[in-house]
């Protein structure tokens, strides 16, 4: 019956996203942004079997004026203040609890869009919050809670040589910790004579940082120290895609490779992901197939390492649109000074 509910929310959702912007023509951009999807696929970690995955990714937006900004009759640059909501799900082939430490995270975001000469895109964004799965066991027990003196005596045991994926509570183990990321993207484009981008070539660079405090001073949702000695403070992300179009139909094919800096030695510390999208419609609404390499990238399974591929649909959350070419467009006017 879980495994139903959550399959039925997240169809729900992709198809209410499809009718509303078919029906208003309303739609929030994002050039920096991680895609909802909802996928089946084959490869698991030896000590589970995955059935369907599912990332309802949502973004709210507070102020976003990125369209606006790049069809005004003056050159001018868009902002986008945002909150993000990016849940991750996982039911697996298990009698009891099929859906387990699924992931939270939310994210406070600012992006700036800045259109060049020669009407490509430069955005930079920066987002912190909290990442987490709402568990309080400890993560390497079942017997202990997260922070008790026997699970801190269970820590101090480990070595490098320790294989610490073995003895995960993958049940109720807790994983907590806050992040900000800043991200810089360029998009190289070529428009076609209604000036929507016909070809994009796209490059997206990450740093991310795992930090005790949120929002960098508040006293909430931090990390114990055991567990970031373990998965390692520093990840940097670089990924690179390119879109184009196929009679009616676009598709975007991409890949993102991840390092993760001072990880524990038993923890892989890449992540490859090669993936491919086909907009049958040329809409947001996409089908994906991706094969991924490397480091886990579901909470504090990070220290799982193995191959999946994977099929499913998916939502895109910046879909070309009209641009107004920079030839068309003024330098804007700089206010007089007062004599």
């Amino acid at each position: 019956m879980n495994k139903i509910l959550l399959l039925a929310l997240c169809l729900i959702y992709f198809t209410s996203y499809g009718q509303q912007d078919a029906i208003s023509g309303f739609k929030e951009y994002y050039p920096i942004a991680i895609r909802p999807d909802l996928s089946v696929g084959l490869g698991n970690n030896e000590y589970e079997d995955i059935l369907l995955e599912a990332r309802p990714v949502v973004y709210y937006s507070l102020y976003n004026d990125l369209r606006k900004a790049l069809n005004k009759d003056t050159i001018t640059n868009g902002d986008a203040v945002y909150l993000s909501f990016q849940p991750q799900f996982r039911i697996y082939n298990q009698e009891s609890k099929p859906v387990k430490t699924p992931s939270y995270k939310v994210l406070l975001g600012w992006q700036k869009i800045i259109k060049t000469n020669h009407d490509n895109f430069l955005t930079v964004a920066l987002e912190s919050g909290h990442y987490s799965n709402g568990q309080a066991g400890s993560a390497f027990s079942t017997e202990f809670e997260d922070s008790s003196e026997e699970s801190i005596a269970l820590y101090n045991s480990f070595t490098d040589d320790t294989d610490l994926a073995e003895l995960l509570n993958r049940s109720g183990g807790n994983f907590s910790t806050n992040l900000t990321r800043l991200s810089f993207n360029y998009r190289l484009n070529t428009f076609n004579v209604d000036n929507i981008p016909q070809k994009i070539h796209s490059i997206t660079a990450t740093y991310q940082l795992y930090h005790d405090k949120f929002l960098g001073f508040a006293n909430f949702g931090g990390y114990n120290p055991e567990d970031i000695d373990i998965l390692g403070r520093h990840q940097l992300e670089i990924g690179y895609e390119y879109t184009s179009h196929l009679k009616k139909m676009r598709y975007t094919l991409s890949q993102q490779l991840n390092y993760t800096i001072g990880s524990h030695p038993s923890s892989v510390p890449y992540r490859s992901e090669t993936s491919g999208i086909l907009y049958p419609w040329d809409s947001d609404l996409g089908i994906l197939v991706q094969f991924s390499i490397g480091r886990d990238d579901y909470n504090y399974r990070f220290l799982d390492n193995f191959a999946r591929f994977k099929i499913g649909i998916t939502w895109d959350w910046f879909t070309p649109f009209v641009v107004k070419p920079t030839k068309n467009q003024q330098l804007p006017t700089l206010p007089e000074k007062e004599l």
